[in-house]
């Protein structure tokens, strides 16, 4: 089975209950691209594997299991939007008290003397995410010092099956591990329905109030 096909069989999420149902959204491909390697292994403490338009499961940890408040898992999460569908597509998000899923794929970055395409590492892309993050909480709680372990928990998907069983676990996890209720909204989970959903909601309300106030222009003129 070929990746974009695959790709077409990743679900979308009800927003209340998280129930799982079958959507096709369109994948982001590149098919003319040819990655220079087919893939790079490296490894600090953990083994890590990179290769061209793999989807990786990535957990990230915090440092001594610090608990992450409110508007430090808002601050991660919006880290992680930042740069989708610029530098990597991401599928799926979820922001934990002590640790954070994520499921993504980098995106072409350049190409290299030869003409190969050099795809975004996904080590570069998660520094910037856990640096860019770790400053602002910081910040906002006025502390010092590490955030986020150095380590990092990743594998790519290797199958349609597996992708659905990352991505259903990804968002089921506040209700599964007990930090939110079963019918309890947890606000920093995270999919790309999501982001369509509240696109789709502003561009509404930007029509009701251009509506509105055309309506209001229209009775202020007729009442002179």
């Amino acid at each position: 089975m070929t990746r974009m096909k695959m790709m077409k069989g990743i679900f979308r999420v009800a927003h209340a209950s998280r129930v799982l149902v079958t959507a096709s959204p369109p994948p982001r491909t590149f098919p003319d691209a040819k990655p220079a390697e087919d893939a790079l292994y490296f490894r600090r403490r953990l083994p890590h594997f990179e290769r061209a338009w793999a989807i990786y499961a990535v957990t990230i940890g915090t440092k001594l299991r610090r608990c992450l408040s409110p508007e430090a898992r808002t601050i991660v999460l919006n880290a992680l939007r930042h740069f989708h569908n610029t530098r990597y597509e991401l599928f799926a998000a979820c922001v934990m008290p002590d640790h954070v899923h994520l499921l993504m794929q980098p995106w072409p970055k350049e190409n290299d003397a030869n003409g190969n395409v050099v795809f975004w590492p996904l080590s570069d892309l998660l520094h910037s995410v856990k640096s860019f993050s770790a400053h602002q909480i910081n910040k906002i709680e006025k502390k010092a010092g590490a955030v986020w372990e150095k380590e990092r928990f990743d594998r790519y998907v290797r199958s349609d099956g597996d992708l659905k069983e990352k991505f259903h676990y990804i968002l089921r996890n506040p209700w599964d591990a007990g930090v939110a209720g079963q019918n309890e909204h947890y606000p920093w989970s995270w999919t790309q329905e999501d982001e369509l959903r509240k696109e789709r909601l502003f561009r509404r309300d930007a029509e009701t109030n251009a509506r509105d106030a055309r309506a209001t222009q229209s009775t202020e003129r007729n009442s002179r």
